[in-house]
């Protein structure tokens, strides 16, 4: 009896020591799991080649454009140098135009003052003509009165009965007489022949000038008619000169605005190349960012897998150590009892050594009906959340079905609800109409988030807990990596 207790006490001290041991070993456990959950929250946003490959291919598109714009500005250069010459020549033919506008309208300008003294000349003619024909009448009138007057005085001779000049010269006393009478006779008519001829002279002369006159009034008016046609037509040319320069005024302010439309447009461009050239500075910054990161990333990895090999072998050492201080424990204290029990008791048997959550398993899980779990009970997502969390870290593996081994998205899925008694799809397509759909605004942990290609559970806090791939296995990560195509509850 007192051996039985004695064996008793040994296996309570043994027992002590174990939990002692094995909560010290959890202990240590869970600060070499600080990196890794470290690790895991920095991979779930894990920098990949895609990331880096699609910001080159920004990068590419960025630099397309900025060639297009420049080539755009090139275009509108030409069309700009293009439009400077013609307006240039416009500026030209205008200056041209200006000329022969201006040497028409000062020869117009002389014409005009030609014909107003012409006018002027032909208007003294008018006058002199005028006086002219005034002196004629005088001298007509002259003539006539003068031609009157002797004929009235011849008639006053004969209706008086006074003699003729036959008969002064026939009454002559003596030849002397006669020859005086002669004399007479002869002075009377040469005066009177002399007043009738200067009579007719000055008419004449008067005659003579009035037609002079009005000759050269006619030169004068010919004259003047044809300057005025000439004016005519030096006015019909500056007209169509005018006309001329009108229209290459409006075509020079039609390519002085689409010189400036074209500046504008160049500056426009200018614009969006800065731009364009700025944004493109900073996707190289943002790639080279990438590429550092995915570097730093790449590094980590590596040293994290080789952090986790020398702390599984670790793992692996102290477990075979524990192992092996049991089995001396259980061999000590096997030694220490008697071959037959001193009470009819039932003897204690051996302890059976723990087999690690992550022994390899070599056939695929199966649903078990949840381990004793009552299929039909109701499951709450945090148990779902916590069931699924102690595989983190385990390797995805594409088709796979051990939640230890090896498994892929929608293999964990379906295994953790099979822990559970839940039946559910094995592909992740399938899962957007299993269960009862959830609004993105109402889902709750333990919800079944379906991507394309992709399934996993919600954990809370926007968190993603799934077997994310190859390179992260089961691992949390943003709920928001990606599009969510549908929220399910089991």
């Amino acid at each position: 009896m007192t051996a039985k207790r004695n064996a008793q006490s040994k296996k309570s001290s043994l027992d002590v020591r174990r939990i002692a041991i094995s909560v010290t070993a959890l202990l240590m456990a869970l600060l070499m799991l600080l990196p890794l959950v470290a690790d895991v929250v920095l991979y779930s946003h894990a920098i990949t080649q895609a990331d880096i490959d699609a910001t080159q291919a920004s990068i590419d598109s960025t630099k397309s454009d900025i060639d297009a714009l420049n080539q755009q500005k090139a275009n509108l250069a030409s069309q700009q140098v293009e439009a400077q010459k013609t307006l240039d020549e416009l500026a030209k033919q205008e200056n041209s135009a200006m000329e022969r506008l201006n040497a028409l309208e000062e020869k117009i300008g002389i014409l005009a003052d030609q014909i107003n003294t012409t006018q002027e000349i032909i208007d003294e003619y008018d006058v002199m003509i005028q006086e002219t024909q005034v002196k004629l009448a005088d001298a007509q009138a002259e003539e006539e009165t003068y031609y009157a007057l002797f004929l009235e005085r011849v008639r006053s001779m004969e209706e008086e009965g006074t003699v003729s000049y036959w008969e002064i010269l026939f009454q002559s006393a003596s030849f002397s007489d006669l020859l005086d009478r002669l004399s007479f006779v002869n002075n009377v008519m040469k005066y009177d022949n002399d007043m009738m001829d200067n009579l007719e002279a000055a008419r004449q002369a008067v005659a003579d000038a009035e037609t002079e006159l009005e000759s050269e009034q006619a030169e004068q008016e010919e004259a003047k008619a044809q300057l005025e046609s000439e004016k005519a037509e030096q006015e019909e040319a500056a007209a169509q000169e005018e006309e001329v320069l009108n229209e290459i005024l409006a075509n020079e302010d039609l390519y002085a605005a689409q010189i400036q439309q074209l500046s504008t447009q160049q500056e426009a461009l200018v614009g969006e190349i800065s731009a364009a050239q700025e944004e493109l500075a900073r996707q190289e910054a943002q790639k080279a960012l990438l590429e550092q990161q995915k570097k730093e990333e790449e590094e980590a990895e590596r040293k994290r897998q080789e952090e986790e090999r020398r702390r599984r072998e670790e793992e692996e050492r102290k477990r075979q150590e524990e192992e092996e201080r049991r089995r001396q424990e259980e061999e000590q204290q096997n030694q220490q009892q008697p071959e037959t029990p001193d009470t009819p008791d039932t003897p204690d048997t051996p302890d059976t050594p723990d087999v690690p959550d992550d022994t390899p398993d070599d056939t695929p899980d199966t649903p078990s009906g949840g381990g004793g779990k009552n299929p039909s009970g109701s499951v709450s997502g945090s148990a779902i959340i916590s069931y699924a969390s102690q595989f983190v870290g385990n390797p995805y593996v594409w088709g796979g079905n051990s939640l230890t081994n090896g498994i892929d998205c929608s293999g964990f899925v379906h295994q953790v609800l099979a822990h559970f008694g839940i039946s559910s799809p094995r592909y992740s397509a399938s899962f957007r109409s299993f269960g009862k759909a959830v609004s993105q605004e109402n889902m709750q942990v333990g919800d079944i988030l379906c991507y394309s290609g992709h399934v996993g559970f919600y954990a809370g806090g926007g968190q993603l807990l799934s077997a994310l791939g190859e390179r992260y296995g089961i691992t949390y990560c943003s709920a928001y990596y990606k599009p969510i195509l549908a929220v399910r509850r089991a």
